[in-house]
Parts: C-alpha cells; structure tokens; sequence
C-alpha cells in the first residue's frame, strides 16, 4: 500500500494512493492506523471513498527522527579527509522541523550555507528495545523520503550538529509511506536529489556501509524505538558543501529528492528574513 496524509475540506485525514486517486481510510492520524495493527492495514485496503480536492501532507509527524550519518561508501570519493566509520553514526531531527510535499524550504538567514541530502527512511511500525538484527525489519511498518536539509555554517561551527540540522522546515518527509510489501527488496533501490532540474546526487541503496537492519540493531541497543518514529539511512556523494564549489539552496530553486518504488518529493526554498 501507498499511504499518505491529507487536507481536504477543513479536516485531515490518512489515505491510500490508488490508480491516481486518494481514498479515505477513516483514519485522521497515521500514529493511529499503525497502532491499529492487522486490523488498521485491512481496513486501510478496503478503503473505496475517494477524497476530492486532497492536499498531500507530510505523512505524519515522528515521535522522534534518527538519522544515520556517513553511511554510504562515496563519502570518500567527495571528501578525501572523510573518515568511514566502524560503527553507525546518528544525530537527531526535531519534529518542529517537518514540512509536507509542496511546502517552502525557508532559509533562516542571508548568511544560512543551506545543503540539500536524501535520505531513504524507515517508519516503525512497532516497540523494539535491543531489536536483533535478524528480523529487525518485522519492526518497520513502512518506508519513505526524508530530505535533510541543513545549515552547514551552523553546523560545522562548533560541531552544532542539532540546531545545523534543525532550523524550521530543515526536514521534509513525503510524498507517501509504502509498506514493505509493496516496496519489496529494499537494497536495489537508487536515491537521488535535483536541484533547479540538475541531478546532484545518485546512488544504489547498496552502497550503504550498514544497511537498515544494523542500524536498527545499534540505535535499539541504547533508545527504545517507537512506533511511529522514523530511522534514516544516510545520505550518499553529491552534497553542495563538497562540491568545487560548494553548491548551496538559495531563495527561489526547486529541489526534488527520490527514491525509487517511492516517489519525488518537492520543496520550493524561499528566504525566511
């Protein structure tokens, strides 16, 4: 299933993406159809009314957002000083920062170095605590597209990951969650970001260093995963701070990142001063 939050009318609501159309599940939150467990799933299937005039939201709005850091083997072909590390990496993203497909990437200054990163990103389904690798996934109840935007100037001051990573709409989640089944075998996907139509980034998901198992393994072995938190898997080459020269969002582009089996998810970036 493809699912997705909407607008429509006055109210919100969770659909599913049907043959170029929305239908209605009943749901109003997503936090509410994945703790419906089987039976939310069903009812989301059986779904037959159409929503007309539906506008498309950020599928939900996390708990709390993990994102795995240097986790693609191009990091070193982008930056020779780059080092690979032996064991994941994460830093978190805030909730106050997720934007919905559609909605402007604001720059929060004229000074803001702001960078574009796609990212494939796993919602989880269900509470795991010290999750073995070997199933890991049973706890994933859908995937999706995680940008993460950042602040590079704030970011590399000063190792200021969190407020580099976090200024307001720094996190756009969208254009929809695919369940497990419908995605299928998640290592054969290709993850790409374009910028005013030029591609930046694109890599095979199987180039990650650890891939999503693992690093749900190594978050659960010290956070309680919760359902309706999302796990980010990195990002890989291509990113504007490494390029000759750096190539940074300005007032007035379009970027676009994907994933395959996933979908495009679009932001304009407008000045926020």
């Amino acid at each position: 299933m493809r699912l997705v939050a909407f607008e429509a009318g006055g109210r919100t609501g969770v659909g599913v993406r049907h043959d170029g159309a929305i239908l209605d599940t009943g749901f109003a939150d997503l936090h509410d159809l994945i703790a419906a467990g089987q039976a939310g799933l069903e009812r989301a299937e059986a779904a037959t009314e159409e929503v007309a005039g539906a506008r498309v939201l950020a599928p939900l709005r996390p708990g709390k957002i993990l994102c795995s850091g240097v986790n693609y083997a191009s990091h070193a072909d982008e930056n020779p000083n780059a080092v690979m590390p032996t064991e994941p990496f994460f830093f978190s993203k805030l909730p106050s920062a997720v934007i919905g497909p559609g909605e402007p990437i604001r720059i929060p200054r004229p000074t803001t170095l702001t960078d574009y990163e796609v990212e494939l990103a796993m919602v989880i389904g269900k509470r795991g605590y010290r999750i073995p690798e070997e199933g890991a996934l049973d706890h994933v109840f859908g995937w999706t597209i995680l940008h993460d935007v950042s602040a590079r100037d704030v970011q590399f001051k000063d190792s200021q990951i969190t407020l580099g990573k976090n200024p307001d709409t720094f996190a756009p989640i969208g254009p929809e969650i695919v369940t497990n089944d419908e995605l299928g075998d998640w290592s054969t996907l290709r993850v790409s970001s374009t910028l005013n139509g030029d591609v930046m980034q694109d890599s095979a998901t199987s180039e990650m260093l650890f891939p999503p198992p693992r690093l749900l393994a190594f978050l659960s072995e010290l956070i309680t995963l919760e359902p309706g938190d999302v796990v980010t898997t990195g990002s890989p080459a291509g990113v504007g701070c490494f390029r000759d020269p750096p190539v940074y969002l300005q007032p007035g582009d379009t970027v676009t990142v994907s994933v395959d089996r996933i979908g495009d998810l679009t932001n304009p970036v407008e000045a926020g001063w």
